[in-house]
This record gives structure tokens, sequence and C-alpha cells, in this order.
């Protein structure tokens, strides 16, 4: 059964070993990853899925201030984990987040040959609103999506 729960430093060894094989041409770094977590839970919030004792993917979220869009920093899930609704899960408790924080809106960039994850945040009311040239790296474009948030 996969549980989720909030990420913490220590888990950061097995997000940078995620990272590399989830993003092999622009992994974050521990040094990336213990900054990001340095505003934790002032401005910044991890959450992790986990089968058995296993971390399978993680999320992450920045909302500087309220009135101030959240942007989301990283989604990933192992392949094999793929299809069973964790990403969905995840933006749901990052948006979540952000909006107890004020947060306006909601921002990310994603690989413009990601297409299951656009379908992904696209149906779950992201638009695209422009193309970030080689922003993964030279011939590697991301698009930039974005979706208001309705405050309840």
């Amino acid at each position: 059964m996969i549980t989720y729960r909030e990420a913490s430093a220590l888990d950061i060894p097995v997000l940078t070993s995620m990272e590399k094989i989830l993003f092999p041409e622009s992994p974050w770094s521990t040094a990336q990853f213990k900054e990001e977590f340095a505003g934790v839970p002032r401005t910044r919030y991890f959450c992790v899925a986990i089968d058995g004792e296993n971390i399978i993917g993680y999320a992450g979220v920045m909302v500087i201030a309220p009135g101030v869009e959240a942007d989301i920093l990283t989604v990933g899930v192992l392949e094999t984990y793929r299809k069973q609704g964790i990403g969905r899960a995840f933006m749901d408790q990052i948006e979540a987040w952000s909006v107890q924080r004020g947060a306006p809106a909601m921002m990310l960039e994603v690989d413009v040959e990601n297409i299951a994850a656009v379908a992904l945040y696209e149906s779950l009311g992201y638009s695209k609103i422009s193309t970030r040239k080689d922003y993964y790296g030279p011939s590697l474009d991301a698009f930039v999506m974005r979706k208001e948030l309705v405050r309840t």
C-alpha cells in the first residue's frame, strides 16, 4: 500500500539518488536539496510517497509569501509506480499547502517531451503560458504552466 508523509532532511540521500534516475539530464545535487529543505516549513514543503519502507516518489513546492504565486520545485515518481495516481496525490498535497500559505496561483516547468506529465497538469487545470528554451540543458526545453487557485 502506498502512503504519504512529509519529507525530512534525513530523506535527502535517497532523494538525491532518485533524482539521478528521474532527471538524468539535470539532477539536483545534495547541496541543492539541502538549500531547499532549509526553507521547510516557512517557505517550502516536501512530501514523499512510500511503498513499504521505500520512497518511490517526492514533490516539493515553494511559497515565499502570502499573495505570491507558488512555485512547484519538483515532482518525481519512479517509473514502475507511474499511472497509479501518485503524481495527482502529490499535486493535491502541494496545492493544499500552497492555498494555506495564501498563494493565488501555482507555477511549474515541465519538460516539453514529458507528455504524461503535461497531460496530468492539464487535467488538473494548468495551462501552458510559455516555453523556456534550453531550461534543462541544450535543446531541452520546458513548458511553463500556471493554474489559478481557488481559496476555500
